[in-house]
């Protein structure tokens, strides 16, 4: 059955804990003490020397005491490698990885856009061709320039300029999102609770997805648990016009 929790913006609460050390790093603590405390024991080896040198007889078995057994081995070496292959992340560690990769990927589609703008770049040669051109010598040169020059377009440009376009917009909106998460709070105080209670890693997800229609984030793991929050944004949504109105980022 699926476990969910739903969280209502105006329900959410910042539920705090104390910082305490991973069940896994105590494990490898234990492990690791148990043979530092063997080893402190070896250096006793000196007072054996001392006996040795006046003549004295050491029982038999006074070295066990300081013997390390394999199961010691095994423990020590399970503990590093389950440290190594836990996640360690917090709720706000995770959404600010999430936004680091969308603005890499917001990068890459505005390179790719770039490209695209030139490929089409013909189009505004044409635009100032066409503009001009009022006298029947000015069009009668406008085609002499279009049929020196090949000038149209072709399908394929405009496909790649129209999904560089639809990737800047996906990948800045998931960045912004991403990083709204991360300093909200009462969002990674949930997210971390939740996980603890459930006994699973912040960072053990399986997808985690965000829609702007809905204002709606949703974290889903393979253990058939999720977690869901919305309405969070409202206020940090930007429309079309905020966008083409806005001449501070025009060279």
């Amino acid at each position: 059955m699926l476990k969910k929790l739903l969280i209502p913006a105006v329900f959410l609460s910042v539920l705090g804990q104390a910082a305490h050390a991973d069940e896994t790093v105590d494990n490898l603590y234990n492990a690791a003490d148990a043979i530092r405390q063997k080893l402190e024991l070896s250096n006793h080896a000196w007072t054996v020397d001392m006996h040795a040198h006046q003549g004295n007889i050491v029982e038999t078995g006074v070295s066990n005491e300081a013997m390390i057994n394999e199961t010691m081995v095994v423990q020590y070496n399970n503990a590093i490698q389950t440290v190594l292959n836990t996640s360690y992340l917090t709720a706000k560690d995770v959404f600010e990885e999430k936004h680091n990769e969308a603005v890499d990927n917001m990068h890459m589609a505005i390179d790719d856009l770039m490209g695209a703008t030139t490929k089409l770049s013909t189009v505004s040669v044409v635009a100032e061709l066409a503009v001009n051109a009022d006298t029947t010598q000015e069009q009668l040169q406008v085609q002499q320039a279009l049929a020196q020059t090949d000038m149209t377009i072709t399908e394929t440009d405009v496909n790649n300029y129209n999904t560089a376009l639809n990737d800047v917009e996906k990948f800045a909106q998931q960045a912004g999102a991403f990083l709204s998460a991360a300093q909200d709070d009462s969002i990674t105080s949930a997210v971390d609770n939740y996980s603890a209670q459930n006994n699973i890693a912040v960072a053990s997800y399986s997808a985690i997805e965000y829609t702007q229609d809905i204002d709606k984030f949703v974290i889903s793991y393979d253990n058939d648990l999720y977690m869901s929050f919305s309405g969070f944004f409202q206020n940090k949504m930007v429309s079309a016009d905020d966008i083409y109105n806005n001449t501070a980022y025009m060279q």
